[in-house]
Parts: structure tokens; sequence; C-alpha cells
């Protein structure tokens, strides 16, 4: 199921760190918060008042639950820059914006008819911040990367985006099997709302707590591969087993638009059911890794990337696409 679609994200993923057969990430290679002689109180005093203020209590819930919350991250009006460059994408469809649907697969926007896009509820709109400069602020927003330079103590790179028009109802489960950096604990994800969500809509549940669940072993290591035995259902399995026996209940994140959850590599999460079909939930998602361990664009490895930065942060411009390269400008106006 979740596996299929994210295999599309990272063809390359098959060249695999050689510690991948090991039952968890490299200890020597971790954040720096994730270990266990971390000193994130000696660490926030030496930052500034206002910074402590703002990161502090996000970095201790990063620590202890695997995620922080960031109330009105990003402005409405850029979120509404972003939906317009979506409306001019679907009303168009001249570009070959890549989408992916459970009844169509994997196909360019232009392929496609404004109906079949609306109607699959189960769509991503993919890597869409490479047309759109709304896009890529909105992946590389202030508050999201520079929480994450906290985490990560290096330059942040946005590795790919994914744009939600519905609820995704995903299984349970935790990004680093699928989304591989060449340092797989160097990875995060954000979640920034683009309306106000429903609870009917499906929307984004999670597992506070569980980044220190033993990892799952597919039977070939860490990361789901084409040779892996075990599959997406044992995974979910063992995740929501694991929660239940250490009493973790999963939690919905009910934002309002403009609020923006980050989340550990290994935190539990996923798609709740969708009880109001006609309900949308339109949100943004971004996944992150540091510049060490993301040094070039996953569709053109052997490429040195282009590099777009926003807020001290980057992301590589598609290699494959360049003559679409930010399409749609109304990003450019708005911080």
């Amino acid at each position: 199921m979740l596996g299929s679609w994210l295999k599309t994200f990272f063809p390359g993923r098959r060249s695999i760190p050689d510690k991948a057969a090991e039952p968890d990430f490299d200890p020597q290679t971790l954040p720096w918060i994730d270990r266990p002689e971390a000193d994130l109180e000696g660490y926030l005093r030496g930052l500034s008042k206002a910074e402590q203020d703002m990161f502090g209590p996000a970095l201790r819930s990063w620590r202890d639950l695997g995620y922080a919350i960031f109330p009105q991250a990003v402005s409405h009006e850029l979120i509404d820059a972003y939906l317009a460059d979506i409306e001019e994408l679907y009303a168009q469809r001249r570009w070959r914006a890549l989408v992916l649907g459970e009844s169509f697969g994997v196909q360019p926007v232009q392929a496609l008819s404004r109906e079949t896009l609306e109607g699959e509820h189960h769509l991503r709109l993919m890597d869409f911040h490479n047309h759109s400069v709304a896009g890529k602020k909105l992946a590389l927003n202030a508050k999201a990367v520079t929480f994450l330079r906290h985490v990560f103590q290096d330059e942040v790179v946005a590795m790919q985006s994914l744009t939600f028009i519905h609820g995704s109802e995903q299984w349970t489960h935790q990004d680093f099997p699928y989304v591989v950096a060449q340092i797989p604990s160097h990875l995060a994800a954000s979640w920034i709302a683009l309306e106000d969500v429903h609870p009917d809509a499906g929307p984004l549940g999670y597992f506070p707590g569980s980044h220190r669940l033993p990892k799952f072993n597919f039977g070939n290591g860490l990361f789901l591969t084409p040779e892996s035995p075990l599959r997406e259902d044992a995974f979910r399995e063992h995740l929501e087993r694991h929660c239940a026996a250490r009493g973790i209940e999963r939690q919905v994140f009910l934002p309002r638009k403009g609020d923006m959850f980050v989340w550990h590599a290994a935190l539990a999460h996923g798609g709740t059911k969708v009880n109001n079909p006609n309900l949308t939930r339109k949100s943004f998602v971004t996944h992150y890794s540091s510049l060490r361990a993301y040094p070039r664009d996953r569709r053109a490895p052997e490429v040195i990337p282009r590099r777009w930065t926003w807020n001290g942060a980057h992301l590589y411009e598609n290699p494959l696409l360049p003559e679409e390269e930010n399409s749609f400008r109304r990003g450019e106006a708005v911080e």
C-alpha cells in the first residue's frame, strides 16, 4: 500500500548504507538530540532568550514525544498563493507536474482530466514545490528550517513534498523505511494545514513517544525493498502492538489553517479514517534531511544539483524538468 507510491519518490533508495541490516540506526550518526547523553537543558542555556522561548518547548517535545507543533507557522497569504497555483495547474493542465492516484498510478497532470484529478480522493501531488515559488517557501518556512537546524546541527535540505486535497487514510507507519538519505536518522517531516481541518475529514493521527519503539526488521533490514519478506501489514501490526503494550494511544492533530506539525523520522503516524468524503483536508507535507546526509537530488544523484535557498535552507531544482521550474510565481511577492 504505502511502499508502492513511496518507491516512486525514491527510485534510487536501493543504494542503502552499509548499516542497513542492523536493527537500529547507527548510534555514531544519530542527531545529537537523539543520543542518551544529550544535554538539552545545557544546549538551551547557550541560546538567546528569544530562541529559548521560541524553540525550547519544541525541542523538549521532540526529545520526549517525537514531534513539535507550531501554531500559525506560515501566513494565510502564502497558503492562498499556493492554493491558487494548484487551481491554475488543474484548470490548464499543461505542465508535467506529477500526481499519484490509486486508480491511475503516477501520471503528469497534463495527461489527466480535471474530473479525474478532483475525483481521486487519495491523490498526491508530487514535488509541486519545484513548479511553485509559494510551495518552495512553504517547504522552507522559517519555523521548520530553524527548528530542524537545531535538531540536525547542519544546514537543512527539503528532500521532497506531497500535497493532499483529501485525507490520505494511510496505515500507521514510520517514514525512515521508505524515505532514505545517506544517513537514515537524518530525517524529519512537516505537515502544514492549508485549511481548517474537520474531525471527519481524516486528520493526521500520531502516537506520542513512538519514536523510541524497537525498530521493525522487514526480514532483510530496516528498509522496505522489493526483496523484503515482511511487508507493510506486518510493519503496521508491529507499531500498533508495541504502542498498545506501552500504553501509547493515538492522538489526532486538528489544526487551523497555517498550523504546522513537525515529526521525527521514527514517529508512528498515519491518516485517520475519512468519515465524510465530501470534506477536503488540504495539506502540504515536506520531508527534510541535513545537507551532509542528502547532498544530491534523488532524481539525478550523479548531477551536482542546482540549489534554491530560503531562510538559510535549501531544496534542489528538478533536474528532469528545468524548463518548468518556478512556472508559478505568485509566491514571489509573499513572505
